[in-house]
């Protein structure tokens, strides 16, 4: 009898362990390098660039995989902020990018959209910010500011003063007030 109970009960202590287990959620998998040239893979990096006292831009990925040989990142998730420019600054947001350290360069590729502190706002699928420069340029885009929609082959902004230069064909359309062209 008392072999039996005690068979019963290691029974059951195994069977607690073993659902307490199966129960348990296995932990979050660790970022690894996605090719042997990737020296350092990152979930959720934030990047910012400071002058003084003053924040110039943040840079946030939800995945960073850094080549210190070359000194580029392949981001992906990319949200970009700019402090800098006389309306105030600029989101930008795109699936995927790339920061090349050396160069100083941003490029944010696929459903890249820029959103200005004044609420124009900029659609592409690849724009360059070129930090030293302070100037932002992008293939095909299309701009909407109010009742504007502007499309145009390329553009170039400055980030500082914000003046906007198009590359043609450029194409503007302007709705009426109830939503008719």
């Amino acid at each position: 009898m008392l072999a039996l109970l005690i068979v019963g009960a290691s029974t059951a202590l195994i069977g607690t362990v073993l659902v307490r287990q199966y129960r348990t959620p296995s932990p979050d998998p660790v970022a690894r390098p996605r090719s042997p040239e990737i020296d350092m893979a990152l979930t959720r990096l934030n990047f910012s660039e400071m002058r003084g006292d003053h924040k110039l831009w943040d840079l946030v990925a939800e995945r960073a995989d850094y080549d210190k040989d070359t000194g580029t990142a392949q981001l992906s998730g990319v949200r970009a902020e700019l402090h800098d420019g006389k309306l105030g600054g600029m989101v930008i947001t795109s699936e995927t990018g790339r920061y090349d350290e050396r160069s100083r360069l941003v490029t944010m590729q696929k459903k890249v959209r820029a959103v200005l502190k004044s609420g124009m706002s900029l659609d592409t699928e690849q724009l360059e910010y070129r930090i030293a420069a302070g100037l932002i340029s992008s293939s095909p885009v299309t701009v909407k500011d109010g009742r504007l929609t502007l499309t145009a082959r390329g553009m170039e902004m400055a980030v500082q003063d914000e003046v906007v230069r198009f590359s043609g064909p450029v194409e503007a359309r302007i709705e009426g007030y109830h939503g008719k062209p």
